[in-house]
């Protein structure tokens, strides 16, 4: 089955639970692109593309200040990836949904005494691509 390709400017939307955190992003998601086919003008994203960026994120947990920290995409699912390339790196596909990790870099902090902060150990969570273009399909 196919699916389209991600491009330049696509964004990813994350589901808000990674573990037990609220995680809100501060800014949107998009993602850039390093292929060398463009389709209006943008670059097709290649497998890899999804592993250079990271987005800022507040975090919530119930009883807690909020923290803060990043998002990033770890895996992508295999209906993500496009199977067959003739040349460079396989396509990222809208697919199904990827794996996504978020990395606390300040600590949400219990309200009341003694204060205590989460720990800083990441939590894992998912995300799906939102195509901006609907005329390329691959796959």
């Amino acid at each position: 089955m196919s699916s389209l390709v991600v491009v330049e400017g696509d964004c990813v939307a994350f589901e808000p639970m990674f573990g037990p955190r609220q995680v809100v992003l501060l800014e949107p998601a998009m993602l850039r692109g390093s292929g060398e086919a463009t389709i209006e003008e943008r670059c097709m994203c290649v497998v890899g593309d999804e592993k250079r960026v990271q987005w800022q994120a507040q975090y919530f947990l119930p009883g807690y200040t909020p923290g803060a920290g990043m998002v990033a995409i770890e895996s992508l699912d295999g209906s993500q990836v496009a199977p067959c390339v003739t040349s460079g790196a396989a396509l990222i596909l809208i697919g199904q949904r990827c794996v996504a990790r978020f990395r606390p870099t300040a600590p949400a902090t219990l309200i009341s005494s003694p204060n205590t902060p989460d720990v800083m150990t990441s939590s894992t969570g998912y995300g799906h691509f939102i195509p901006r273009q609907i005329v390329v399909y691959a796959g």
